[in-house]
């Protein structure tokens, strides 16, 4: 087959499927993305076909929930790729091209391709209203439970990798400590449904029809209404203004009809605390990512979700009582 950009290395498994699929020499390859996990992606195009190939280091967890995930979303009609093959062994997986763009290229390119976001938004309902069917479906990923253990995980990755060794921090106070801890109870405390986990502009594809499609998606989870929402809404890839923000969760509280139950005000606060968690959880890793496993293209998201967090601090202190002066101080000049 021809080389694109970058010929990647086709297992032998996946070289007689595609040519047992109508693709042949003429067909060409291009890298298509990668991973800070370290997986690749290529697109192999041939005549009027296109299917992408995630190549892995190895077979490891992620891969088999990537697959075993992707199958039963593929069956309940979610927006994710069908996949056609797979090559444990080489630990390379071929699926369904859902575009060549995604929610990040396309709001780079023009802002106005905000449009597409009520579309992303009624995709993600849709996600979050597939739950119980995905659940019943799949046992281990309803057992799969976003709670306080992992919450609790995420803002001590924060304060590893962004307090004491991006910024210095030699001790987090007590108080401080003590507020991570009542924000992932009260996570915890939120209504759960599906949870795709890193529900961010780079995870969504649009498709030249304008169809949304999710990839990346297996950390999924079963935890907090809020926290996708949370992940696109405060995206440091894209910085929104609050007042877009506002106007976006409102869209979404109005098609989400397991909020009916709840004022607007206290999905607002439900929101704002899966959004302190969530970009707490980003900036970590983007300190991670770019310090430990130097991948230098994440170090410049970190003072745009420091930016993010001290917006919401604000918004949170607005909403809550539990924000004393000496936690808000203490983050907001961290």
């Amino acid at each position: 087959m021809n080389t694109f950009y970058e010929m990647p290395p086709v297992s032998e498994k996946m070289n007689a499927f595609l040519f047992s699929h109508g693709y042949d020499d003429s067909s060409s390859w291009q890298l298509a993305g990668s991973a800070g996990s370290g997986r690749k992606y290529y697109r192999i195009s041939g005549a009027s076909r296109a299917a992408i190939l995630q190549v892995s280091d190895s077979a490891n967890e992620d891969f088999y929930r990537f697959v075993n995930f992707g199958k039963v979303f593929y069956a309940h009609h979610l927006p994710t790729p069908r996949i056609y093959a797979v090559d444990e062994t080489a630990a390379q997986i071929l699926m369904e091209d859902l575009g060549n763009e995604t929610l990040f290229e396309k709001m780079k390119e023009d802002e106005a391709s905000i449009e597409h976001y009520p579309d992303v938004i009624q995709s993600l309902v849709n996600f979050q209203n597939a739950s119980s069917s995905v659940f019943s479906a799949l046992p281990e990923l309803g057992d799969r439970w976003f709670g306080y253990d992992v919450l609790k995980w995420e803002t001590s990755y924060f304060s590893e990798n962004y307090l004491k060794k991006y910024r210095g921090v030699p001790e987090i106070p007590q108080a401080v400590e003590e507020f991570f801890s009542v924000l992932a109870c009260a996570v915890d405390a939120h209504s759960k449904v599906l949870m795709h986990r890193d529900f961010q502009s780079q995870n969504i594809l649009l498709g030249k029809d304008g169809k949304v499609g999710f990839v990346d998606f297996q950390g999924a989870h079963h935890g907090s209404l809020f926290y996708d929402l949370a992940s696109l809404l405060w995206d440091p890839y894209i910085k929104f203004p609050v007042a877009t923000v506002r106007r976006m969760f409102d869209f979404w509280k109005n098609e989400q009809t397991l909020c009916s139950d709840f004022s607007t005000r206290e999905c607002w606060v439900s929101f704002l605390e899966a959004s302190l968690q969530r970009i707490m959880q980003a900036i970590g890793a983007y300190c991670f990512l770019s310090k430990e496993k130097q991948i230098e293209r994440f170090e410049q998201y970190i003072e745009p979700g420091v930016a993010q967090l001290k917006t919401l601090l604000t918004l949170y202190r607005e909403e809550s009582v539990e924000l004393n002066p000496e936690i808000y101080s203490f983050l907001m000049n961290a």
